[in-house]
């Protein structure tokens, strides 16, 4: 079974359709990285399946004159993306630079 790496990205303004889109993401196993992003690894079944399930949502929830977009989008990621990856953290005054799944850099940062 070839299982794939992928990145959904959206921008919902609706907020419950955001929240269910949000919802079945989840339920796929894919894991939050940012408040519109999850990250995930699906065989292409479960894609598929993934795929029909977000344009059945998308086109369940009546537009709203206030919407201004729906957009879903799905990025496969190669093994090698995700081991370059580099990540700036910033929390609690804390930098937290990560290549990979390695912490390069850990610094207190003084706030001014």
């Amino acid at each position: 079974m070839n299982k794939v790496l992928y990145l959904v990205i959206y921008d919902i303004t609706n907020n419950n359709l955001r929240n269910k889109i949000a919802e079945v993401l989840k339920n796929y196993g894919l894991e939050r990285i940012q408040y519109s992003a999850f990250i995930g690894i699906l065989p292409r079944f479960k894609l598929n399946s993934l795929i029909e399930e977000l344009k059945k949502e998308v086109t369940k929830f009546k537009w709203n004159e206030d919407e201004k977009i729906r957009n879903i989008q799905i990025y496969p990621i190669p093994e090698l993306s995700r081991k370059a990856r580099i990540e700036i953290n910033y929390m609690n005054e804390k930098l937290i630079i990560t290549k990979g799944e390695e912490i390069l850099k850990r610094d207190k940062i003084d706030v001014i």
